[in-house]
Order: structure tokens, then sequence, then C-alpha cells
């Protein structure tokens, strides 16, 4: 990697900072998203006892990888504190740190005058040779691992992987952020249209009518270019430029899950019709579990977006419990809301909210049919800002004229999935072609190999007592658990394939 790379995070800015509770915001929101409607009709398919002990498993695997993520962060700030300090800092981080071994600091400016010449495997192989010459001057427990600049998964896959590897996680990352964004563009103008559309108005054609003769395609349409233009916008701003309608969206999201765990209890309770008898809901089915591990791992994504939450936190000794907090708060509302949907309703619809089209209170009815609206439109801003961030890495410069930074980016990022949302409505269609491996690869395997590679390099450089002063170092400090996490992966994606295949060619039997 050449030294063009060298200062990739500083036109990624990292914005005001945030507090403990609105990165608890940022990340709850996140995960309670369109996932958590397809959940209840996996859960009960699968069978309530095997769905309730995997859930709780790959809320754990997520956890552990969210972990990862942040050690990885606070160790690709370190190095490239390192190899690319400011020049216009009078006394950078790695001055002060290198102040009392003059030879040592001769040795490391060396470096920098040689690094546009030399790969980024060559870099720090000399980088760490050099320094462990003067290894007790250097003082590796001194430094500082506050993860002070925003580093991207893209730039991290950058200072970590080769290029085979950068090549790798990039299609990784395009495919799953480009196909989540497509996925938001079609389901929120969907379910505008299905709302606002009368589906027995028809005309000669059988053409499904709306308001004023428009059909109901047209109709989709124009909420397509209603939803980005009014949605959009905030793909050209920072996360927390989002804040209010964090907020927002996490009261109608508390407010929806409520309505609905209290309907189907009182379904349950007044033994209504289509409520199942206890019997007939089975504890295990094997042939759909593979089903259920590949929505599940949909429901607690959110390491693509943690840099835009934990760089910018006042007190990052609390990323580790903000993050913790999070998964399990989804996975109490994930568990409530699957065990009372599977048995009150015997028979469950792919998107939860549709088992509640013929409430008896209209506003309600309205109200929870057009969550997903609600629950998408928030993490929209923050899927896209993720996305446009990572694509002004891919390009690898150090600065962008400010029409490029501010304007074209975000509509490389919004226009494709408009695009998309034009030609088709097929939900189903699109997520299959964002698939599960690509969401896979990046909540487990990025993160174990960024933290498995990133713990080599500080110990090359530092020594062994860096990572021990690490205050973003994962609790799960063993080299075992990222070859855990590893093997978890390669099991997942094997059960999506078999579920694929299965679909794919013996569905109808």
């Amino acid at each position: 990697m050449s030294g063009r790379n060298s200062n990739m995070a500083s036109h990624t800015d990292v914005g005001s900072q945030m507090s403990s509770p609105m990165a608890f915001i940022f990340v709850f929101n996140l995960l309670l998203g369109a996932g958590a409607l397809a959940l209840p009709a996996a859960f009960a398919d699968a069978g309530w006892l095997v769905s309730t002990v995997l859930l709780v498993i790959l809320c754990f695997a997520s956890f552990v990888s969210a972990s990862f993520m942040c050690e990885g962060m606070a160790i690709a700030n370190v190095l490239q504190n390192v190899a690319c300090p400011k020049k216009n800092d009078n006394v950078t981080e790695t001055e002060q740190l290198l102040a009392g071994s003059a030879n040592g600091l001769q040795l490391l400016k060396y470096e920098f005058s040689d690094y546009e010449s030399d790969s980024d495997t060559e870099y720090y192989s000399n980088l760490s040779l050099q320094i462990s010459q003067s290894q007790a001057s250097l003082g590796g427990s001194r430094y500082s691992f506050r993860i002070s600049k925003r580093i991207e998964m893209a730039e991290m896959a950058e200072i970590f992987f080769n290029k085979v590897g950068v090549v790798l996680f990039y299609v990784a990352v395009i495919i799953y952020l480009y196909g989540d964004l497509a996925i938001y563009t079609v389901a929120v103008p969907k379910s505008l249209a299905n709302v606002s559309c009368i589906p027995d108005l028809r005309d000669e054609h059988n053409v499904t009518l709306c308001w004023n003769g428009v059909s109901h395609d047209a109709a989709y349409r124009i909420f397509v270019l209603i939803y980005v233009l009014c949605i959009g916008p905030f793909v050209f701003f920072n996360a927390q430029k989002t804040t209010l309608l964090q907020i927002f969206s996490s009261i109608l999201r508390h407010t929806s899950f409520f309505i609905m765990v209290v309907i189907a209890i009182d379904r349950i309770m007044k033994h209504k019709h289509g409520v199942p008898k206890p019997q007939d809901v089975k504890p295990v089915i094997f042939d759909k579990i593979p089903d259920f591990i590949g929505v599940s791992v949909y429901c607690f994504m959110c390491q693509h977006s943690l840099p835009s939450f934990i760089t910018p936190m006042k007190n990052q000794n609390r990323a580790t419990p903000v993050l913790l907090s999070a998964l399990a708060a989804c996975l109490g509302i994930y568990a409530v809301v699957c065990y009372t949907a599977t048995f009150s309703f015997e028979n469950l619809e792919d998107v939860y909210t549709l088992n509640f089209a013929n409430f008896g209170v209209i506003p309600i009815r309205y109200f929870l049919e057009l969550y997903p609206v609600f629950c998408l439109t928030a993490s929209y801003p923050i899927i896209g800002i993720t996305l446009r961030n990572n694509l002004k890495t891919l390009f690898s410069k150090e600065e962008y004229p400010w029409l490029v930074d501010r304007v074209v980016f975000p509509l490389l990022t919004i226009i494709p999935p408009t695009i998309i949302g034009m030609c088709t409505e097929n939900v189903e269609f699109l997520v299959s072609y964002t698939g599960a491996f690509s969401g896979a690869a990046i909540q487990y395997i990025i993160p174990a190999c960024f933290v498995l590679l990133g713990r080599i390099k500080i110990k090359e450089v530092f020594g062994r007592e860096a990572s021990s002063v690490n205050k973003n170092h994962s609790v799960f400090s063993s080299n075992l658990w990222p070859v855990v996490l590893l093997v978890w992966a390669g099991c997942c994606m094997a059960f999506v394939l078999y579920y694929k295949i299965n679909a794919a060619f013996f569905s109808d039997n």
C-alpha cells in the first residue's frame, strides 16, 4: 500500500461528541430493524426450543464480534498514528511517546521519509525491526489506544489485509451495504403504496388502482422518489446529524413492539380464533433451522456501523457496556415478541405486522402496518453514511475537492439503490442477492481477522506489553475466540447454503 493511503481517515471527519445513552440508541435502532419483523415466523417455523438456544448463541457471537471491532479500531488508530503522524502538529502523539529516545525517534522519522516507496508489508516489517532495537525507551505501555480517528472497516482492511483480502473485503461490504439500501428503498415505498391503495379497486385490465386512476406500480414509484428525496439528504451529513430522527424512531419502535406484544397476549388470554393449541407448537423443526439462522444474522448486525458510533463517544470506556446492553435489550425484545407471536397466531406472516391487518382498532392497525416505514427509515441514513465513507476510502485519496466530498460520494451512495427500487419491488429477490454470505462475512469473519492480524502487528511494533494496556481491548483476549468465531461463521454459511439449495431445487417436494 503506497503512501497515498496513509491519511485516509482525514476525509471522514468524526463529528460532534456523542454520549453513551445516545450511542446506545443508535446501536439499538440499527439492531431493531427489518430483521425483527421477519424473525417471529422463522422462530415459530424452526421450533421454539431450538430457536431460543440459537437466538442466545447468535446474540453472544455478535457481541464477541462487536468487541473485536472496537479492539481492531483502537489498534488501527495506533498503527496509523505511528505510520503517519500529522505533519502540522507541533508535537505529535508519536513524538511524545518517543521523546525519551532520540535514537528511536530518528529511526522512526527515517521510515516516514521512505514510506512513499515501500509496500505496506515491507513498511511494517522494517518499522517493527527498528523499533524493537529501542524497545525499552519506546514505552509501548505509554501509548494511547484511544479511538481518536474514525477508521471505517474499509480502511482497517487496508491496514490489516493483503491485496487479495482487501478485494474480498470490498466485495462483501459493497454487496451487503448496497443490498441493504436497495431493500430499504423498496420495502418502505411498497408499504406506503399498499396502505394507500385499495386492493379491490381495479381497471378493465385488472390493474390495481390507487388515487385518481393511478396504478399501484406508478404509486409505488412515486413513493420511491418521495422517500429518497426525504431521507436521502441525511447521507450528506454525519451520523450525529440524525440524532432527533434516531430518538423519534426509538420511541416509535418501543411503542410498536409494545402494542404487538399486548395484542398477542390478549389473543392468548381470550383464546381467540387462530390461536394455536400449546401441543401444536413444535419445539424443534430441523428443516427450518437454516432459515432461522439466515434471518437472525441480520437481526444482530451492527459491526459495519460501529466506527460511526464508537469513535465520537465521550467516554470510550463505556463502549463495551453500551454494546452489551444494546444487544441484550434487543435479545429480550426478540424473545418476548417471538414467544407471544408463536403462541398467539397459528399462521405467522413473513412480515409480522401483516398479522395485524384485520385488527379492529383502525388507527392501531395503520400504525402497525406503517411500522416498517418507521424502523427502516431511521436505519437508512446510518447504512448510507457507512457506505459513503467506505466508498471514499476505496478510492484511496487523501483529500477530495469539496464538491466531490460533499456531493459526488453521497450521490454515488443513493443513486444505485434508487435505480434498483424503480426497477423492482420484489424484496425477496433483493434479499437473495444481498445474501447471508456477505452478512456473515461482515459480522463474523472480518472482525475476527481484524483482531487476529491486529494483535500480531501491535506485538511486532510495540511488544507484548502493548495489548495489555489497550483500554479498548476485547474482553475475549484469547486468540482462541477469533478462531471459534471463524468456525461459527463457516457453520452459518453452510446452513444458509443448504437453505438456498433446498429452496431452489426441493421446495415443491
